[in-house]
């Protein structure tokens, strides 16, 4: 079986449960709706953006000290002033300064297309037929000129689906007679759809299959008590620190990152050193007062 193809499932994971969580935060948005969602919105660009900046800078001076320049991540047949300032802005996709920076594009349009996404989940009988039309719209994706999928780059399987488990306790159903069932159910279903995507020459299906692998992840690991886990809430409070400049390592330091000869001592050495940077990366946030300036904004929005 091919792990890294079924690993891009963590995408589409991240994409469900972002669904998933915006659904159950927009239920507190104040009236009048307009002015409310106009506030929630404003959040979740200041939470995204701040902390993004604030790794941009350090990435790009790094980058640049260790022979990193624009010239060598951006396209030489772009600008690359232009390059830098979508860049900062989440925009240049795919060719962005670290590559994995691609998801901020999908991520800030799919926060734009939510407020619409949600009007369309107050109804039982319009969020089943979003949910028919989804993959037909998917699998058309390559066919129809202005598809929907092209502006968000295939995000919408997931991040609908988890919006959907939100609004109608998909996740988390209530009946804990059939805990047992859902478990098995979910762990045949990962399987399953594991072994599917390994033989998939279709990418727009696959983005499909990953969503509903995601669901099942999702299901499995919701049928379990509610438990912190103290490794899982450290590493959380880290991720987006680790998302925005785990590439940059490999780009300065291969040598370091693939010295050992065993893939799984990599990914433990590769874990230890985005970890160890998040680590002083979040320090330094504090120590310069820069996350209370982003606790303050946030809290001038919700004042407002």
């Amino acid at each position: 079986m091919n792990l890294a193809i079924v690993s891009k499932v963590c995408v589409a994971l991240f994409l469900f449960v972002s669904g998933y969580g915006l659904t159950k935060q927009y239920r507190k948005v104040e009236k009048p709706y307009f002015k409310g969602t106009l506030k929630f919105l404003l959040r979740r660009f200041v939470n995204f953006y701040l902390p993004y900046w604030f790794c941009f800078v350090l990435v790009i001076a790094i980058g640049h000290l260790g022979g990193f320049t624009f010239h060598d991540a951006y396209p030489a047949t772009r600008n690359t002033l232009k390059c830098v300032l979508l860049d900062v802005f989440g925009q240049m996709g795919y060719d962005s300064y670290l590559k994995p920076w691609w998801f901020n594009k999908l991520i800030i349009q799919l926060y734009f297309f939510f407020p619409f996404l949600y009007l369309l989940l107050r109804n039982q009988w319009v969020a089943i037929l979003v949910l028919v039309l989804i993959p037909i719209m998917q699998v058309n994706a390559s066919r129809v000129p202005g598809n929907l999928f092209f502006i968000v780059e295939g995000g919408l399987p997931a991040f609908y689906l988890g919006m959907v488990s939100a609004n109608y306790q998909l996740a988390f159903p209530a009946d804990k007679k059939t805990k047992t069932f859902r478990q098995l159910t979910a762990i045949l279903s990962c399987i399953g759809l594991s072994w599917i995507l390994t033989t998939l020459d279709d990418p727009y299906i696959a983005v499909l299959i990953r969503a509903l692998l995601a669901f099942s992840i999702v299901v499995f690991i919701c049928s379990f008590e509610s438990q912190q886990k103290p490794v899982l809430v450290f590493l959380g409070k880290y991720a987006t620190i680790m998302y925005l400049t785990h590439v940059l390592f490999i780009h300065l330091m291969p040598n370091v990152v693939y010295a050992a000869r065993y893939s799984f001592l990599v990914f433990l050495v590769f874990l230890s050193v985005c970890l160890l940077s998040a680590i002083l990366i979040s320090f330094l946030q504090k120590r310069v007062q820069y996350d209370s300036l982003r606790l303050m904004i946030v809290k001038r929005i919700e004042k407002w």
